[in-house]
């Protein structure tokens, strides 16, 4: 029996805003008459949505691609679609890189993707779709999510800092903010849908800008950000807001008084550090120092005692030496981070930093990133001891990977809990009594 839909499936690799566009892509797909499929095996069309900031999620990307040759010699008719931020880095060498690829689409033409799929399935045609990279993308709201109770919020796109390593000013544009009263309709809807709880996403959210005045701070008023803080916390139904990522030159002290006092808005900061050391953070052009990002580790702490602070590392920079790296692991002690995302720097061309000889050994950055991370196991363990013996409000997301009586949630720190209980708890804030902790995550009861 021929289907009336094709089958799409959307696979992602990367981070929550790479998750977002993958949503926001399904249901534009949805809404314009295509279906879901439920496997690789069984779709019609299959898209990747990459992260390019990585070599390695780009080389594991590139592998689950050339995987797809013996499927699509079985089926002739499989579109093959790369979006997102690899698409935009390689544009038409994609096809190069991985033939079975018919369409390559960048973060900014999303909206065109119901036709270049059409076209191919129709004309079997290569189609790319790389020019809306720097342009505002329009408002449109499909109602697909991936799961409840949490939704990821896109504020601004983009990036105007050009750190040295990144290249996500090339692939995703210089910085575009939304209009706040379209990103309060949309959480809102979200609200009237059930939703608990919303995570802002941005490059960098905290210099989130009002439209039409180009400038992230006015006089007399709070920074733009926090006055969008402000509106959202007022919507009904919605219980939790996150945010994330937050960049130290751009956090404020009128940040972490929103924390402390807008009650929806959670304790968890991630504020990414990158290094320890003041030459590396110079040749990153990241724009801060190492005691202005003490500064602020310490002024957050002021405003919001027993919140949460997490960050980012990159090992092995271009001429980083043993004391650049030692800099970095006396900071992660000085501060206490509760946990870190780690990364061992790789050449990200046209990024400035893919000029400079990559200096750095790969059995270095190997030795310093176990080193990093064997002294922060010691640093979360810690600061989750914190938590034994304590109650902590839960919002319940779902079933753990264990027993089928688990189910698992996160407290208002960002912090990882399993319990058990029934799966009707599930979307549910509840009171959990932490017994055990390991660095990683706590384990609790219901009270």
């Amino acid at each position: 029996m021929k289907k009336d839909k094709p089958g799409v499936y959307v696979k992602t690799f990367g981070c929550q805003m790479n998750v977002r566009d993958s949503e926001f892509v399904t249901g534009l797909l949805l809404e314009k008459g295509f279906g879901k499929a439920p496997s690789i095996e069984k779709a019609d069309v299959i898209l990747f949505n990459s992260c390019s900031v990585r070599k390695n999620a780009e080389g594991k990307l590139f592998g689950n691609i050339a995987d797809l040759k013996k499927l699509k010699k079985s089926k002739p008719a499989l579109v093959v679609g790369l979006i997102g931020c690899t698409a935009q880095s390689y544009g038409s060498d994609s096809f190069k890189k991985a033939p079975v690829i018919d369409i390559v689409c960048g973060p900014g033409n999303e909206t065109d993707l119901p036709g270049l799929i059409n076209d191919v399935l129709k004309n079997r045609c290569a189609m790319v779709a790389l020019d809306k990279v720097s342009q505002k993308r329009p408002e449109l709201f499909p109602k697909y999510r991936e799961s409840g109770p949490k939704a990821l919020v896109s504020i601004s796109e983009g990036c105007d800092n050009f750190c040295s390593y990144c290249i996500v000013p090339y692939v995703r544009g210089r910085e575009r903010s939304r209009e706040p009263k379209d990103i309060v309709r949309e959480v809102r809807e979200l609200a009237s849908r059930g939703f608990k709880e919303v995570t802002l996403l941005g490059q960098n959210v905290n210099s989130y800008r009002i439209q039409g005045t180009g400038v992230r701070i006015q006089k007399n008023k709070p920074p733009a950000f926090v006055g969008l803080l402000e509106q959202l916390n007022s919507i009904d139904g919605i219980e939790r807001i996150r945010f994330m990522t937050s960049h130290p030159k751009d956090a404020s002290e009128d940040l972490f008084k929103a924390m402390r006092d807008l009650e929806k808005v959670c304790e968890h900061l991630h504020l990414p550090l990158q290094s320890g050391s003041d030459r590396i953070l110079k040749l990153m052009n990241r724009g801060y120092t190492k005691a202005h990002y003490s500064e602020l580790a310490d002024l957050y702490r002021k405003y919001v005692p027993g919140g949460s602070i997490t960050t980012d590392v990159i090992v092995g920079f271009p001429s980083e030496t043993a004391r650049d790296f030692e800099a970095t692991l006396k900071l992660l002690k000085v501060v206490g981070f509760d946990s870190l995302y780690t990364f061992k720097y790789s050449p990200r061309s046209p990024a400035k930093a893919s000029k400079l000889k990559d200096s750095v050994s790969k059995e270095a950055k190997e030795a310093r990133l176990e080193k990093l991370m064997a002294i922060q196991t010691g640093i979360s363990e810690g600061r989750n001891m914190l938590y034994n013996g304590k109650i902590a409000q839960v919002l319940v997301e779902g079933k753990g990977a264990r027993a089928l009586s688990g189910l698992t949630g996160r407290t208002r720190t960002n912090k990882v809990i399993s319990f058990d209980g029934n799966e009707g708890l599930i979307g549910k804030l509840v009171n959990i009594k932490i017994e055990s902790v390991t660095p990683y995550a706590l384990k609790g009861r219901v009270i």
